[in-house]
């Protein structure tokens, strides 16, 4: 179809895929066919990852509608993509059981010596083997005539067709010297040297099944609950527990609980509060006595040479099997139990206490034997264990007031005594909410977390109107405020988002580069916003607000279009009825996502990428009351404060060479690579290293063609922006900003800016040889060219 012969009308029922007239149906409506529910614009989505917009404007109006041609193809398109994928997958199942791997040829120096070959009748069919020094005929013979192989033989020969016209071999040719490949690919054959490993670990399933199936034990695990033993669901009391085992009912060896253990190292724990055989229903008293009761009376091939690490438990009163101790724990009955009587025998080489587990006998030497003792790091005496250090710790430094040297049981009865006691002692930290004195850092954020009294300076003009930022804070009711940001987000076509850097998803923190990509993904993966999403549980605290698109704002329910989110939320609760609360403000952060064109929701600037404008915001339009200690730098939000003391504030900034002291670790970096010539970068495709990423990237364009690639000129970028910027700017031609003065329209606010120059006429460089004032400081380089060529320089 050629689309620029197309003539479009302006009448409705338009498709949107071929764009031809009719009386189509909706994309976004469910429709059954062939007893299957379809929604086109989600196989458009799922099959081409294609969204159709939706405009108000136009021949459908908020309509979007397909032809029923472009729904055949698009059912066709469909079904082959779901025949491929079932087709890709069978394959790699089919690859993974192995059934592609070729047989191995046996060759004939190990037949003659384990195999029988009885004469066998002449045929006409001819069969060739590629060993090429024997032949054997291969007609319509029975079973019986085959050659008789040993046992211990466990491949057979591969026959191959005869090929037509190719003599039948009767000599036996010389024998050849065999390549190393040959060599390496020729089977060995084992003897019976006795089982393998694979058939003790199969016997061991069979008589854990034969135990399982016939009696009333139970196998379980323990992490602190109870384990079910094959699904591993935990559980807290011991009769559901049972109750959840058994509902499983017979186990077989090809479980993966069972096949799982492998060697006789596994500990299988095992509940014995009830023997009683579940064939005859005869109650035993012993584990021993179980074992032969099923192998004397019923006969079954449980197999008491495999040894097997049974660790027995009665987990219905806890009671010790060996000494009858009762514990109200069981995690005290199985330490009891490794302790008093361990089935093993793990003894320390230092004090030769004996241990159950290697697991104990390490901790017990990292506790107790490790070399020069336990140090204390606060003075200078060293303990014989870690034990003996801890206590040391809590009574003598932990737990002791440094004034006056007296000691509390616990760290909060100290905190009590030093605020009471010695309230005017030492350096006082002052709370910047409401100027409480603090004695120590970890007091004073403890503080600023429980301060009802945040207090602000009256700012000249707020970034989000809100008539409480001058009062003290009220609780919070968390509840209602998500119920508003859920009503505003379902019924309307606001996009949330989150932003650090880039911009992520506010569902799934997903990051995109693109708005429209956020946009698009939003729309496709997260239609509905629910109050049980993690998300939504993190609209607490300072993260109450959530930033928001509306850009192109409008009712969901009607599809009427909104000028902000105040219209908007009046609109809902008068024309349906919506469930929000206008007492609760400040839950949205709005913005217009324009490309290229952010205007601040403040003021009339115009910001290109969104982190300058929130920049803007933060230090013109926000009050900054949240300090940091460090560096006393003022900040919006509590997270802010954060994110700057982990950049700015964690770790060593000092340079390990020189000493200079820097603030951050990219500074630190930046001063290693041009002082010290330090290459921290290496490329992923070789051994050469870089002093930075730009360097790195651009080795990796130059030398290993790995790049963001132009696909109209085929030029490489380091980053994917600077890509989409050079084909909007060069290949697309974009110029979205226009001047406010002659309507030139420009790519960006540099141009734009570089323009704005002539319509100012403002001579800002001025040459310092002949005072010639110029409107650019380009112009004024070129201009001191000149006066170096003649020497006037």
């Amino acid at each position: 179809m050629e689309f620029d012969e197309i003539v479009v009308k302006e009448s409705p029922g338009l498709c949107r895929c071929c764009l031809s007239e009719g009386c189509y149906k909706d994309l976004g409506t469910e429709y059954t066919w062939m007893d299957e529910t379809e929604v086109y614009a989600d196989i458009l989505l799922e099959c081409f990852d294609i969204s159709i917009s939706q405009h108000m404007e136009g021949p459908n109006g908020p309509n979007r509608l397909i032809c029923e041609v472009c729904i055949t193809r698009l059912r066709d398109a469909c079904n082959f993509k779901k025949q491929v994928l079932d087709s890709e997958k069978k394959f790699v199942d089919m690859v993974g059981r192995g059934e592609f791997k070729s047989k191995v040829i046996v060759y004939q120096e190990q037949m003659k010596s384990e195999m029988i070959v009885e004469p066998q009748p002449a045929h006409d069919a001819d069969v060739e083997y590629l060993d090429e020094e024997i032949d054997y005929d291969d007609g319509n013979k029975d079973d019986s005539n085959e050659p008789t192989v040993s046992e211990d033989i466990t491949v057979d020969a591969l026959p191959i067709k005869g090929k037509r016209g190719r003599p039948k071999k009767s000599t036996v040719k010389p024998e050849k010297k065999k390549s190393k490949l040959e060599e390496k690919t020729k089977p060995k054959i084992v003897k019976d040297e006795g089982p393998y490993d694979h058939c003790t670990s199969e016997r061991r399933r069979k008589n854990l099944q034969i135990l399982f199936n016939n009696t009333s034990i139970i196998p379980f695990k323990w992490r602190g609950r109870y384990l079910c033993f094959y699904c591993g669901q935990n559980f807290t009391e011991y009769a559901t527990f049972r109750k959840h085992t058994k509902s499983h009912g017979l186990c077989s060896t090809s479980d993966y609980a069972l096949k799982i253990i492998k060697g006789n190292h596994v500990e299988i724990k095992i509940d014995i509060s009830e023997m009683i055989c579940e064939i005859c229903y005869e109650p035993l008293t012993s584990f021993s006595e179980i074992i032969d009761h099923l192998i004397g009376k019923h006969e079954l091939e449980y197999d008491k040479t495999i040894f097997t690490p049974y660790q027995e438990y009665r987990l219905v009163d806890c009671r010790c099997q060996l000494c009858g101790q009762e514990f109200a724990y069981f995690g005290y009955l199985i330490s009891h139990t490794n302790i008093a009587h361990p089935q093993n025998s793990f003894i320390c080489d230092n004090c030769g206490e004996r241990f159950n587990k290697k697991r104990d006998l390490a901790m017990h030497i990292r506790h107790y034997h490790r070399d020069g003792g336990y140090p204390c790091d606060e003075c200078s005496e060293i303990f014989e264990s870690h034990i003996l250090l801890r206590k040391h710790r809590n009574n003598f430094h932990f737990r002791r007031c440094k004034s006056c040297d007296l000691r509390f049981p616990s760290y909060t009865l100290l905190q009590k005594h030093i605020k009471c006691d010695h309230s005017d002692d030492g350096p006082h930290k002052n709370c910047p909410h409401c100027s409480k004195q603090c004695q120590t850092s970890q007091g004073l954020n403890q503080h600023i977390r429980k301060c009802k009294r945040k207090k602000g300076t009256k700012m000249s003009t707020p970034v989000f109107p809100d008539d409480n930022l001058l009062q003290p804070n009220k609780k919070q009711n968390v509840q209602q405020i998500r119920k508003n940001i859920q009503c505003v987000l379902n019924m309307s076509t606001a996009v949330p988002f989150k932003f650090f850097a880039k911009y992520s998803c506010f569902y799934c923190s997903k990051y995109f580069v693109e708005f429209d990509e956020l946009k698009e993904h939003v729309v496709a993966e997260h239609p509905i916003c629910d109050l049980k999403e993690k998300c939504m549980k993190n609209c607490k605290g300072e993260r109450i607000t959530v930033k928001i698109d509306i850009s192109s704002l409008s009712c969901r329910v009607c599809f009427q279009p909104m000028e902000n989110v105040d219209t908007l939320i009046d609109h809902l609760i008068t024309k349906h009825t919506a469930d929000y609360d206008k007492s609760m403000t400040g839950c949205f952060e709005p913005f217009k996502i324009i490309k290229d064109n952010i205007p601040c929701p403040i003021c009339s600037n115009v910001f290109r990428y969104f982190g300058t404008l929130l920049r803007h915001i933060n230090s013109e339009h926000s009050n900054n009351n949240k300090i940091c200690d460090f560096c006393g730098r003022s900040f919006k939000n509590v997270a802010n404060l954060k994110v700057h003391i982990t950049y700015a504030h964690t770790g060593s900034c000092e340079c390990e060479i020189c000493g200079a002291k820097y603030k951050n670790q990219w500074c630190l970096g930046r001063h290693r690579a041009k002082s010290h010539n330090a290459k921290d970068f290496q490329c992923t495709k070789c051994p050469e290293r870089f002093q930075s990423q730009y360097h790195k990237q651009k080795h990796l364009i130059k030398v290993h063609d790995i790049g963001h690639k132009c696909t109209y000129c085929g030029k490489m970028f380091t980053r994917n922006s600077f890509m989409k910027d050079h084909i909007r700017r060069t290949h697309l031609k974009e110029k979205n900003v226009p001047c406010t003065v002659c309507n030139e329209k420009f790519f960006d606010n540099y141009l734009l800016r570089m323009h704005m120059v002539k319509h100012k006429g403002e001579r800002k460089f001025s040459c310092e040889v002949c005072g010639k004032a110029f409107l650019r400081r380009s112009n004024l380089s070129s201009h001191k060219e000149m006066h170096k060529k003649y020497g006037h320089v």
